[in-house]
């Protein structure tokens, strides 16, 4: 990746839209199907409402999940903020690969000198296709652009290999809830649901 390719502005691939809007139309057919629930209309209101914040809590995450490259650093983000992390100020850029069911299964992370990792949205196997060759020219970029001075705190790789820990850790939680075990917890959260509407439409 030369300089003359910046800025390098990573985003939703538009082909992936199609599963937000198939998530929106879901949504309606449910908000559609409130009308016949034996609930009262304060309920259906009330759920009518959250379905729509739902909605557009999903189409505001994917609008606002970017990551930028420039001349600066790199600009990571998110529904609710942006973290900019300049060239001097980020010790690696590297891929995690997490546990199955979760998709993307691929992501980079940014580590700062600190050791701490920022998520560098849409930069995953599922936006890019090629996230290997897209990292490697990144990290290629990274080396360019830190200053002649720049040395690596000595420091960063113990806390980068401690916040890994605590990441497996939670791998494996994640892992421990999936499966039949995610499936009871669907069963008992929808029979909760159901039995706090029906005491609410008697």
């Amino acid at each position: 990746m030369g300089e003359l390719m910046l800025p390098r502005e990573y985003r939703v691939r538009p082909g992936n839209w199609r599963v937000v809007a198939v998530f929106i139309v879901g949504l309606g057919l449910v908000c559609l199907s409130l009308r016949n629930a034996p609930v009262s209309g304060e309920v259906k209101l009330l759920l009518a409402g959250l379905l729509v914040v739902i909605g557009v809590l999903t189409v505001s995450l994917r609008l606002r999940s970017f990551t930028i490259v420039d001349q600066q650093g790199i600009a990571a983000g998110t529904w609710c903020y942006v973290r900019r992390l300049p060239w001097d100020g980020i010790h690696d850029i590297r891929t995690v690969t997490r546990p199955e069911p979760v998709v993307p299964r691929t992501v980079a992370y940014a580590y700062r000198s600190d050791g701490r990792r920022v998520l560098l949205s849409c930069m995953d196997d599922r936006e890019l296709p090629v996230l290997d060759l897209e990292v490697a020219g990144l990290r290629s970029l990274l080396r360019e652009r830190r200053p002649a001075d720049w040395a690596p705190d000595p420091l960063a790789e113990s806390r980068i290999a401690r916040q890994t820990a605590r990441a497996e850790r939670s791998d494996r939680l994640f892992r421990w809830m999936s499966g039949w075990r995610a499936g009871v917890v669907v069963v008992v959260l929808t029979g909760i649901i159901g039995t706090l509407f029906l005491f609410a439409g008697s």
